[in-house]
Formats: structure tokens, sequence, C-alpha cells
């Protein structure tokens, strides 16, 4: 897989990123760093950064992007990479999600979902390696998304949300922090109308509410924040900018910039090539993120960001 860089591409890129940010706010003086999600929910390599994963699509392999702050210029970078092997009969066709510690490490995990609808658990090392597969659940195929990466209970342990195909409904995995049976046996319906969205992404605690929050994209580009209230449910959302391209999807990262404020990355899709940029927090839920994002470049054609993808 190559890095590379195209000025066109990255032209067109940018152009969307400002139009759909357009309507988000400067951060509000007064906003309060908000509770965020852990740090090693993303970082696979225990280096104290978020990393970035992109499935190498069909190929049996994923690359971890390793992010780089620097506190001085206030900028996001991305640094080294390197391919994970998976096997082949896990990845191929698969929907792979960033959970958090599921088996109750200290670093990050994340979970697939084959093409039989059989979801497999990878635990971290913390040396960005993962474990062979642990199979932890069938019938996962009823969902077209799954959104990872949020502790929604408020219990410190991730959870994980599905929406199902064909009526739209979300539900609700609770996390357990057990490797072996990462979830409770039983789900929780949240509630219909979440079929409208073509993206959704965990994203920590944007406000400082009990729990972890979502962020969700419809098909005419608005985004929309969905607060979480320690429970498990959700209030009502919010309208937090418009004007995304159809082929833009969010993903939780964590906190890069370690300013106590979850921020977001966005993959878009140019020419086969996938941008990938991040949109640091503010902690004002009204206007999230910043109206500016930074760019970490653009990977090779067969990649695709490691965000929920139907099949």
């Amino acid at each position: 897989m190559r890095h590379i860089t195209t000025s066109r591409r990255h032209i067109v890129a940018a152009v969307t990123t400002v139009l759909g940010l357009a309507m988000m706010s400067a951060p509000a003086a007064t906003a309060a760093p908000a509770p965020v999600t852990p740090v090693t929910w993303h970082d696979f390599n225990g280096n104290g950064m978020p990393d970035i994963i992109l499935d190498s699509y069909p190929h049996s392999a994923v690359l971890r992007i390793d992010t780089t702050y620097d506190p001085a210029t206030s900028t996001v970078t991305s640094a080294s990479s390197e391919p994970t092997n998976l096997d082949y009969d896990t990845l191929s066709r698969s929907y792979n999600v960033a959970t958090g510690n599921l088996g109750g490490s200290a670093v990050g995990d994340f979970v697939s979902r084959d093409c039989q609808g059989v979801l497999h658990l990878r635990k971290g090392r913390g040396d960005g390696t993962f474990t062979a597969p642990l199979r932890v659940g069938t019938g996962w195929k009823t969902y077209g998304h799954l959104v990872g990466g949020s502790d929604i209970t408020g219990d410190g342990k991730p959870d994980l949300l599905g929406v199902a195909r064909s009526t739209g409904e979300l539900w609700l995995h609770t996390g357990t922090g057990k490797d072996t049976a990462p979830f409770l046996t039983t789900r929780k319906n949240l509630g219909k109308g979440w079929g409208v969205y073509h993206s959704i992404a965990g994203v920590g605690n944007i406000a400082g509410a009990p729990a972890g929050d979502v962020v969700a994209l419809d098909a005419n580009g608005t985004a929309w924040l969905h607060l979480g209230k320690g429970d498990g449910t959700f209030a009502p959302r919010t309208r937090i900018s418009a004007g995304w391209a159809y082929n833009i999807n969010f993903f939780g990262i964590g906190d890069i910039n370690r300013d106590g404020r979850p921020d977001i990355a966005s993959k878009s899709l140019w020419d086969t090539r996938v941008t990938v940029k991040v949109h640091l927090g503010t902690g004002d839920w009204r206007a999230p993120f910043q109206n500016t994002s930074q760019d970490l470049g653009v990977w090779g054609s067969d990649a695709t960001p490691y965000t929920p993808r139907p099949f």
C-alpha cells in the first residue's frame, strides 16, 4: 500500500470539508473540557497516541497508521504505518469496528463480522499487533451498521451498537469486560429511525455527559449529534453541520491533542483514493468540532477506513 499525494484530490477533498464544516461555529471560549474516551481505546501500539486502521480490501491485511501531535503548532500528522496480516476468511468482505478494551486489557481491541454474520474479537497486545480471532457471537449479519468506541451505559466498559437493516432500529449490546463473552446475551432496543444514516460513529463523551455520544451523517449530507444520557439511551438528536458529501464517513479516534475533548476523523473517497482528515473537538456540544480540519494524507486505491462498511 502506498502513501501518495495528489494536489487535485486534496483540493477537492478540502472544498468538501470546508463546505461540510461551514455551519460549525468556532470553539466556545467558556467550553469546559469533557470526560473523554480513554486514549488506550484507540492506541494499538502503546505509545500514547491514537492509531487509525485502514482495511486493505479485499486483501488479508490491515494498515495501522500512527498519529502524532505537535502542541507548539497544534498540528496533527500521520507518523509510521505498519501492515498487520489477518486471516483471509475473517477479513474478506468483513465489517471491522474499533471498540475499546472489550477484554479488560489496557489496550484497544476491534471486532470483525464475517460473511456469515459471525462476530470475532481481536484483542490488542499493546505493541501494534492483535491476537487470533476469538469467536464471540453469531447472527450479526442482521445489522447494516455496527458502531463501537463509546461507553453508552456509563459503566466504564465499551458497548456496541447495531442498526437493523430491515427496520432501522438501533440495538444496544452492553459490554461486560470479559473477552470470552464481551456483550450481554440480551440486547436493548433503542428505537427506530436510524436507517436514515449512512455513517455512524461512536465518539466518546463530547460535552461532559455521563456516557458516550454518537455522531451520524444522513444521505442529505447533514451531521447529527446524539448525546448519551448514561442509562443506555440518547437525548433527541441535534443538527451540528450540513453540506457533507455522500462519500464522507465519520469514525471516532479519541483525544489526539490531549485537551480533554474527543476528536473525530473522517474519510472520503475521491477517484478511488481514500483521504483521511482529523476534526479536533471543542467541548461545546452545539458545535462539537472545529471549523477547520487537518489532513492526514491520501492512501492506497483499495484502502477503506476502519469504519462500518456494509456488504
